[in-house]
Order: C-alpha cells, then sequence, then structure tokens
C-alpha cells in the first residue's frame, strides 16, 4: 500500500467553492464540486459541466445523512471498514459523499469517502473512497477528494494520510490530487501518502 500527504498551499488548485449557492441547494456544511480548477481571476462560479460534455449534471459534496447508511455502506464495502465503523463514521460526520443535484434528495449517492479525523493533531486519515462501479473512470472520485480537501482545510486540518497500493488505481488517483510518498511511515503492506492542507 502507498501512503499519501496533501499540503494547503494546494487548496487554490482545487475546483470547489464552499457555500456556492449550486442551484440555490448548497448550504452551510456543504461545498460544490466543479469539474475543473479554479483560476486567478474566478469570482466563485461553480462552472459544473466544463470538460464533461453537454449534459453532465451539477455535483454536490456534502456530509453524509443517516438515513443514507445502506447506500453508503455499499459504496464502502470494497473498504476495509466495517458496517458497524460506517455508522460510527456517518454520525460523527465523517464521511462525505458526492450528490448529483439533478436527482431526488433521497436518491443515493454517486460516491463517498471516510476519514478518521485527529483534531489535536490536524491530521486526517483518508479511510476509503469508493464509486458505483457503473460510474468509474469519469472523474467523480476526484472531485469527490477535492471537495472533501477543500473541507479538511477549512475545518483546520492540515494534513490528510492515505494509503493505496502502489501502481494501483488509488494510488494514482490520490498521487494526481497532489498526495506524496511519505517515506519516513511505510506501512508493512506498502507505502504511506500524504497530502499536506
Amino acid at each position: 500500500m502507498t501512503s499519501l500527504v496533501w499540503a494547503s498551499e494546494s487548496t487554490q488548485r482545487f475546483g470547489v467553492q464552499q457555500g456556492s449557492g449550486l442551484a440555490g441547494r448548497s448550504g452551510p456544511g456543504q461545498v460544490a464540486a466543479k469539474s475543473r480548477p479554479s483560476r486567478c481571476g474566478n469570482s466563485g462560479e461553480v462552472e459544473t459541466t466544463a470538460g464533461c460534455g453537454p449534459a453532465a449534471p451539477p455535483l454536490l459534496v456534502r456530509r453524509a445523512v443517516l438515513a443514507g447508511e445502506r447506500d453508503v455502506a455499499a459504496l464502502l464495502r470494497e473498504v476495509p471498514v466495517g458496517t458497524a465503523e460506517v455508522a460510527d463514521l456517518m454520525r460523527h460526520h465523517r464521511v462525505l459523499v458526492l450528490s448529483d443535484l439533478t436527482l431526488p434528495p433521497a436518491a443515493p449517492p454517486l460516491a463517498a469517502a471516510a476519514f478518521r479525523l485527529h483534531g489535536p493533531a490536524g491530521t486526517a486519515l483518508l479511510v476509503g473512497i469508493g464509486v458505483w462501479s457503473d460510474l468509474r473512470r469519469r472523474g467523480l472520485g476526484r472531485r469527490l477528494l477535492t471537495g472533501a480537501l477543500t473541507w479538511l482545510r477549512a475545518d483546520g486540518f492540515e494534513r490528510v494520510q492515505a494509503c493505496a497500493a502502489p501502481g494501483g488505481a488509488g494510488a494514482s488517483l490520490l498521487a494526481s490530487i497532489g498526495f506524496t510518498a511519505d517515506h519516513g511511515a511505510a506501512q508493512a503492506d506498502g507505502t504511506r501518502l500524504v497530502l499536506l492542507l
């Protein structure tokens, strides 16, 4: 497994705007996910369809709600986290989901990411990320993670750690977002990746 770290100076690269009011439905505790990074002079508008084709839906990163526990557990089924821990992480607002705003509010999320948070140390550990199998390889995991990283930075976290198999899709995704190998904290099953916020 490879572990990655993310840095705060990087937050300007990520394409999300907190509390942007996307489609009038985002509010406190939600982050609208943009399909591409912000640029200098960007007035804060949310570009939800750029680079995704003309029919790409607007997406929103938000905290998972307990009513969607089964859907989130299904998304995270390939992650080494038990159903009881998923429920506990959701109760403590440590699971973020990516939702399609064109669907009813009760619709299952497109993707989910779970974190273990260590507030005093300012560190978050990405426990796992899941995207429905028929929606993979469309950039949804990246959009969810960029929104989640912005959210964590806003909550005062300075470091995010993750583990991924070297050369795997997870390691590639994390590296493309800015995670780097943390050689001082090698795992028995691979390398730890770290991102400084």
